[in-house]
């Protein structure tokens, strides 16, 4: 079950529900089912109301299920808003190239950045969701984004330490987001592939001031 906490009027996420967001999909085909009818019933009601105004009860309406039903799998709305989201999120550097990330964070090849592959926008529906999961649960987001960049970005990572990757993972994460926000408002106005570009020279930027930062003290 799937927990997010209000703390200071501010949705996050408990920090041991994060290896489930990040886990396999439930093996229970029916287990299955009922979230994707709950998410696709959200994403639905999303289309003609706000998350403030969307209820439980209307969403057990649209997928036709009980209130019980609900809660033996999502504690809250915003519990459900995130497990919406978290396959992109998990999947958001999974999906990239790796071999071609890594040429050109080492060598800033621009046809090795050109041949990675990261976020798809393309259904107007997600890009819906994740526009209202950063607007309502952005903290709880940031975490899962943060967890999933930490799992994936720490086994190919081989010449940052421990403690130089957390670095390196908490202003990517916090820029990439930001950008992203602007992105999905309107606010920024430019295509979709200079959004993956600039996000991952963003990422060899900050990691080559992670490197040249050693042994440097203000």
């Amino acid at each position: 079950m799937s927990t997010v906490y209000l703390c200071d009027n501010r949705p996050t996420l408990r920090a041991s529900d994060m290896s489930e967001h990040l886990a396999d999909t439930p093996k229970d085909p029916r287990v299955r089912r009922t979230r994707r009818l709950l998410q696709d019933s959200l994403s639905t009601l999303l289309e003609k109301k706000s998350f403030g105004s969307v209820s439980i009860t209307d969403i057990c309406k649209q997928a036709d299920i009980a209130r019980v039903t609900f809660y033996q799998h999502y504690d809250s709305k915003e519990a459900l808003l995130l497990a919406s989201v978290a396959d992109f999120f998990a999947n958001l550097h999974q999906t990239v190239n790796q071999d071609a990330l890594d040429r050109y964070l080492e060598t800033g090849d621009m046809n090795a950045l050109k041949s990675t592959r990261q976020m798809d926008l393309a259904d107007p529906s997600q890009v819906r969701l994740i526009g209202v999961a950063l607007q309502h649960i952005g903290a709880a987001v940031r975490k899962l984004v943060l967890a999933s960049f930490l799992e994936t970005y720490s086994q190919r990572e081989t010449e940052l330490d421990e403690k130089e990757i957390q670095i390196l993972a908490t202003f990517y994460v916090g820029g990439m987001l930001t950008l992203f926000e602007q992105f999905l408002s309107g606010q920024l106005t430019v295509p979709q592939s200079e959004v993956q570009i600039a996000t991952l020279t963003f990422l060899r930027i900050l990691r080559q001031g992670v490197i040249e930062s050693r042994g440097h003290s203000i």
